[in-house]
């Protein structure tokens, strides 16, 4: 049998983000103290101009150049902790922004994390301001919602090959589920590997430091993430290195994701990257930063509750309450909580309570904002019976 790799033409473009590294209050290396003491500037000062004056001053801890600040701005706004305008010289502390500092001073280390984890699940890769390349700028995915959700679906790690060639160069939302496909068929057919080159002339320089910087943002500093440096499976001449997800963290990642790894869900066959939404579109800076820097529901709080089902004709079939769980926005789309709805895969078959003579399969997710998901649905198989499905969730079998 010949495989079909890779799945996918993929572009020769990869991601590109800001290039300094995330202000773990918690975190052991000098870079990530020193990213914290920098955010904590930004905290003292609302008039942008002084602070970067005071940056180029004798009363700084260093020496930072305009455009350093800059940079620095940047990085901050895209974890969601504090933002500029264009045009404008108001330095704004986002409510997350505010949280996370509040986190770091009550010396909560899960807090903190589940914070600046949730901040990262909502980053867009095409960003607020001007695109780093076409594909960015057309892009609808959410970068380190998809890089987490294909770790999980990785046995938690991925190998730097499988970043680089791979993983680094998806940019819609519909690509994600082959990407996921390739890296597995790569790892029973290591061989395969020459089979997809670099989306670049050579890794040293930009390519490689903005999927470290990726890496980094994503583990927050190496809180989330950890490295091992083995010898990689597809080759000599391939890196040596290993990011994998923390054992202590992953239930907190499984959470924030909204796939909490139950049965119920494992049975539907639906991975994690099934599961991911698309980014909202966004009509100003405005609207972008008010989603991206909202509030994170605290941890304590948040919603964790498995979605009831019934099994029919060997597919299980999640049964959702209008109100509870959804509303209703058009004949094809509904509305509701991210934590509840993001259990649901593409390609998942429902029931709604407002239409019970079909059920429903999932199309497509989008995010409308940092709380609330669109799904869009259509319909498929009729229900002859509705009596029989209450019967059986009424016997438990769910």
């Amino acid at each position: 049998m010949t495989l079909e790799f890779p799945t996918d033409s993929r572009a020769l473009d990869y991601w590109r983000v800001s290039s300094y590294g995330y202000p773990c209050f918690f975190g052991e290396s000098e870079k990530s103290q020193e990213a914290w003491s920098t955010l904590l500037t930004f905290f003292e000062f609302s008039d942008y101009a002084a602070l970067k004056k005071y940056w180029n001053s004798k009363d700084a801890p260093r020496l930072l150049t305009s455009h350093a600040v800059e940079s620095w701005k940047a990085t901050f706004e895209e974890f969601g902790l504090l933002y500029v305008e264009s045009r404008s010289n108001q330095v704004t502390i986002t409510p997350a922004g505010a949280q996370l500092r509040e986190a770091a001073e009550r010396n909560d280390e899960t807090e903190f994390a589940w914070i600046g984890l949730n901040l990262l699940l909502r980053y867009p890769l095409r960003g607020p301001r001007r695109p780093k390349s076409e594909l960015h700028r057309d892009s609808d995915l959410l970068i380190y919602r998809f890089l987490f959700a294909s770790m999980l679906d990785l046995d938690e790690y991925f190998w730097w090959t499988e970043l680089e060639r791979i993983l680094c160069r998806v940019f819609q939302t519909e690509q994600a589920i082959n990407a996921v496909h390739d890296v597995r068929v790569l790892r029973t057919h290591p061989e395969l590997i020459s089979h997809i080159d670099l989306p670049v002339a050579a890794r040293p320089g930009g390519f490689y430091n903005s999927l470290n910087q990726v890496a980094v943002h994503a583990g927050m500093n190496h809180l989330l993430l950890g490295v091992d440096d083995s010898e990689c499976p597809y080759g000599v001449i391939e890196p040596k290195r290993k990011q994998f997800i923390r054992r202590e963290w992953l239930g907190m990642i499984r959470r924030a994701l909204s796939n909490n790894g139950g049965s119920e869900q494992c049975m539907t066959g639906g991975s994690a990257i099934a599961r991911i939404p698309s980014a909202p579109i966004f009509l100003n800076e405005g609207d972008y930063f008010e989603y991206l820097g909202a509030k994170v529901r605290p941890m304590a709080s948040s919603v964790d509750s498995s979605l009831s089902a019934v099994e029919l004709q060997g597919d299980l079939v999640f049964v959702l309450s209008l109100d509870s769980h959804f509303l209703v926005e058009s004949p094809t789309t509904i509305l509701g909580n991210v934590a509840m709805l993001c259990q649901l895969a593409r390609g998942q078959r429902l029931i709604l309570s407002h239409d019970e003579k079909w059920t429903y399969i999932v199309v497509h997710k989008e995010l409308v904002n940092a709380e609330v998901v669109r799904v869009e649905v259509r319909r498929a198989r009729p229900i002859s019976n509705i009596a029989v499905i209450r019967a059986l969730q009424g016997a438990g079998n769910v």
